[in-house]
């Protein structure tokens, strides 16, 4: 994982985390792995959101591959409640 941080001028500081998939993939396996010899059980759940996790990756890597989804504004907008209402958060363009 390459971890990046930033500080500007006027005192704001970003960091970034990139993380590629055979990373993401061993990590989900260790937590399997620790549930499993822990006795534990994961929700149903916790697989289908994994899921669907991959399949939004997958598509996104096709559809936009040049998207940088955490800076994407209208992402960024979702925690603010500043979205205004009908507001389209992924417009797709036929070629």
């Amino acid at each position: 994982a390459d971890v990046t941080i930033t500080a500007t001028a006027d005192g704001n500081v970003a960091g970034a985390l990139d993380v590629d998939e055979n990373e993401v993939t061993q990590i989900l396996l260790d937590i399997v792995d620790v549930t499993e010899n822990n006795g534990l059980k994961l929700p149903r759940e916790f697989g289908l959101l994994v899921k669907q996790s991959l399949y939004f990756d997958r598509y996104l890597k096709i559809l936009a591959p040049n998207l940088d989804i955490m800076s994407d504004e209208r992402v960024a907008s979702l925690g603010s409640g500043s979205l205004p209402p009908g507001e389209v958060l992924i417009d797709v363009v036929p070629e």
